[in-house]
C-alpha cells in the first residue's frame, strides 16, 4: 500500500468514524457518548455538529484530493485537530460552548490521535508526492 492511499484509507476511516459518532451523541443515554456523566465521551449538541461537520471535511478531503492536495489536506486536518486539543487541555469547557459536558482524558486522547496521525501521514505523503515531482 503507497502512503497515497494509507492517506485516503485514514480520511476514510477518520471521516465515517466522526460522522457516526456525531450522529451517535444525538442518542440519548448512550454509553458511548452521550450527556450523562456515566458515558465514555460526554458531548452536546454543538460537539455532535463539530464531530459530523469534521467526519464531512476528512471524507471531502478523502474523495476530493489527489497527490500534494492530499497531503496538504491530511496536514490541515493534523493542524485543526492539534489546535483542538490544545485548546480543550487549556479549557475542557472550549470557553463555554461545551460548558454542560466537559471534554475528559477519552477526548484528549482521541483528538491527539486524530492529529497525530493526520499530520504523519501528511509528511510521510508530502515527500512521497515531492520525490515524484523531481
Amino acid at each position: 500500500m503507497d502512503n497515497e492511499q494509507l492517506g485516503r484509507y485514514w480520511m476514510i476511516v477518520a471521516g465515517i468514524a466522526l460522522i457516526g459518532a456525531g450522529l451517535l451523541g444525538f442518542v440519548a443515554g448512550n454509553p458511548i457518548a452521550s450527556e450523562s456523566e456515566s458515558a465514555l465521551f460526554r458531548v452536546n449538541a454543538a460537539h455532535n455538529l463539530v464531530h459530523i461537520l469534521t467526519g464531512g471535511l476528512a471524507l471531502a478531503i478523502a474523495f476530493g484530493t489527489r497527490g500534494m492536495q492530499l497531503a496538504n489536506g491530511l496536514l490541515g486536518f493534523g493542524v485543526l485537530y492539534a489546535v483542538v486539543a490544545v485548546l480543550l487541555i487549556v479549557d475542557p469547557t472550549l470557553f463555554g460552548v461545551f460548558s454542560d459536558t466537559p471534554t475528559n482524558a477519552a477526548d484528549h486522547v482521541l483528538h491527539g490521535a486524530l492529529a497525530i496521525v493526520s499530520l504523519t501521514l501528511g509528511y510521510m505523503l508530502r515527500d512521497r508526492a515531492a520525490a515524484t515531482v523531481r
